[in-house]
């Protein structure tokens, strides 16, 4: 079920909330008061800008929880590889809608069909396997020059 205008929005509004703290206590660190409102806006406005978009990574990189952004020299507790050419889609909190909206969209791999087996191909395999016990040895390994010879055989066989 897609979502309504009114869902995208609050989605954006929310990205923006989120961005917009981040973004102030990030600022706060710097420099107290000018710079939590300059970060505050600053996460705000691109919290409104990508809040709601598809955002394909142009390079590999390596994401980590906003809540541990200080680790980053550091070991945060979790981190992401994401491959060049990924995309990060907005789901605003119905994963499980966009999970079947993607599958749906996914192009399935349609088996190749079989082909038929032919009149003489047929003749051939029973053909092959009379022979074949000729040119083996009891060990159950070809005899020197039995494979080929067998063929020959199975071939003048179906003739």
């Amino acid at each position: 079920m897609a979502r309504s205008k009114t869902e995208a929005a609050a989605s954006k509004v929310q990205s923006a909330v989120a961005l917009g703290g981040l973004g102030a206590s990030l600022g706060t660190a710097v420099a107290p008061g000018v710079g939590t409102a300059i970060g505050g806006s600053v996460g705000a406005i691109t919290g409104l800008i990508i809040g709601d978009g598809e955002t394909i990574f142009p390079l590999d990189m390596v994401a980590i929880p906003a809540y541990q952004a200080y680790m980053i020299n550091g070991a945060p507790s979790l981190q992401v590889y994401i491959r060049a050419g990924e995309t990060l889609m907005p789901t605003g909190g119905n994963v499980e809608d966009v999970q079947q909206v993607v599958e749906s969209m996914a192009v399935g791999d349609t088996p190749k069909p079989r082909k038929k087996t032919t009149a003489y191909q047929r003749k051939y395999k029973k053909a092959f396997a009379q022979v074949k016990p000729k040119h083996m040895k009891k060990d159950g390994t070809w005899k020197k020059g039995g494979f080929k010879a067998a063929v020959k055989a199975a071939h003048r066989m179906c003739k």
